[in-house]
């Protein structure tokens, strides 16, 4: 087995909370917001997307 350090786990510790500190204000805008809040999301992933296969494309 491999040796896991102290300090690889103080990072996945500190990913898992950002990812679910994110989940948690997405919920709460969309229960402020409602659908706005689900489509504005699927806006940016959108754009990111597009922006990252241009960036992909031109080698």
């Amino acid at each position: 087995m491999a040796d896991v350090k102290s300090s690889d786990t103080k990072l996945s510790n500190i990913l898992l909370f950002g990812i679910i500190l994110l989940l948690a204000v997405w919920g709460f805008a969309i229960a402020t917001w409602g659908y706005a809040a689900i489509i504005s999301v699927a806006l940016f992933l959108t754009f990111s997307s597009l922006v990252s296969l241009v960036f992909v494309t031109r080698g």
